[in-house]
């Protein structure tokens, strides 16, 4: 539905939300084959997987919103505080890491994707982080338009992520102050 304004319901996620929102995942990584060199396939890793996502869920640490339209999933975005991306994993004081957001292609150009950005980037500020990153596969055009739009900035050079078999570039923005 390409364009058309849809009704949709956000509520925070729930371990249960997972399989949904692995699917979403799925969908949405299936649809990386329209850029995607020929002969790449999508990963399956097991923290994209309904059983990764619950843990992520269950973390005090993760905030998750799910998006509904007629009661049926449409999408959903999260974040936790930030860590190094090496062995130490040592938390980033001050840096949110959005780890997902996914809309299903039906919704697609209604705005879903905007409220969701819009509600972690939200959410992040009013637990006091002041800026948020995340990475998006560097060849998906229409990804990197839409957070570019949304006021995130590239920060730093794409690289190859083994795990993903793509090159990746990390976004950040800036948060601003919370309320007090």
């Amino acid at each position: 539905m390409e364009g058309v304004s849809e009704p949709f319901e956000l509520r925070l996620a729930r371990p249960e939300d997972a399989p949904a929102m692995a699917e979403s995942v799925r969908l949405g990584f299936e649809s990386y084959r329209d850029w995607m060199p020929r002969g790449w396939d999508p990963p399956r890793p097991a923290d994209l997987e309904a059983g990764g996502i619950a843990l992520r869920l269950e973390d005090p640490g993760a905030w998750a919103t799910v998006a509904l339209a007629g009661g049926e999933p449409a999408g959903h975005a999260g974040f936790a505080g930030a860590r190094e991306r090496d062995e130490t994993r040592t938390p980033i004081p001050g840096l949110a890491h959005l780890w997902s957001l996914f809309v299903r292609p039906p919704w697609w150009g209604t705005g879903l994707a905007a409220r969701l950005n819009a509600a972690v980037t939200a959410e992040a500020t009013r637990q006091g982080y002041e800026a948020m990153r995340l990475f998006t596969p560097a060849g998906s055009a229409r990804g990197r338009a839409f957070y570019e739009r949304e006021g995130w900035e590239v920060h730093g050079e794409p690289y190859y992520e083994a795990l993903l078999g793509m090159d990746l570039v990390q976004y950040r923005r800036d948060l601003p102050a919370s309320p007090p």
